[in-house]
């Protein structure tokens, strides 16, 4: 919990991104620091090493900040989903089901097919979190589309593979039963 009584739940395509991302371009860059650190000590030029290096780290850094803004965030007013640079805030009142499937089911079909990376590939048989926004409000559907794109929604649905899929669908269902009162 942080101070402001919010939960977030961290979306594992980031998470597993970082996992794999950090030991191969953490490893080069290591690499590149030292042979940088050698070929300082041994007064040789280091120019041919340091964009290489320079790259590495920016992958790196890249890759950690899309871990850490990669996620559903269960707030007072509403669901905040974030992935990456795209943002979504979703009010209690527009979710009409939330339930917990395998990512695969959501990729089944014909026209879902293409969007399966290694990602989706390696967390198919994973628990996802799958929302049902209310198709009584088509904007909210549209908006989800746009701004989360076609690899999160499918339909009318938000399918999203997150840590502790279970708390997320215990939680949400309370906040949901409490504002139907």
């Amino acid at each position: 919990m942080t101070e402001n009584g919010t939960r977030r739940f961290p979306i594992r395509y980031a998470t597993q991104r970082w996992s794999d991302g950090k030991w191969l371009y953490g490893g080069l860059f290591v690499v590149g620091l030292l042979l940088i650190a050698f070929n300082l000590y041994q007064r040789r030029p280091i120019l041919s090493f340091v964009p290489v290096t320079v790259l590495c780290g920016a992958i790196l850094v890249t890759f950690w900040l899309m871990q850490k803004f990669s996620y559903l965030e269960i707030a007072d007013d509403g669901l905040h989903v974030r992935h990456l640079l795209r943002h979504l805030e979703v009010p209690y009142n527009a979710l009409a089901r939330v339930r917990r499937q395998p990512l695969e089911v959501a990729f089944q079909p014909a026209e879902r097919r293409r969007f399966v990376n290694r990602f989706v590939r390696r967390l198919g048989r994973e628990p996802a979190v799958y929302i049902r926004l209310d198709r009584r409000q088509p904007d909210l559907v549209e908006s989800a589309e746009r701004q989360l794109g076609p690899r999160l929604v499918a339909g009318a649905d938000i399918v999203v593979p997150i840590a502790r899929v279970d708390e997320f669908v215990a939680e949400i269902k309370s906040r949901v039963r409490g504002q139907g009162n």
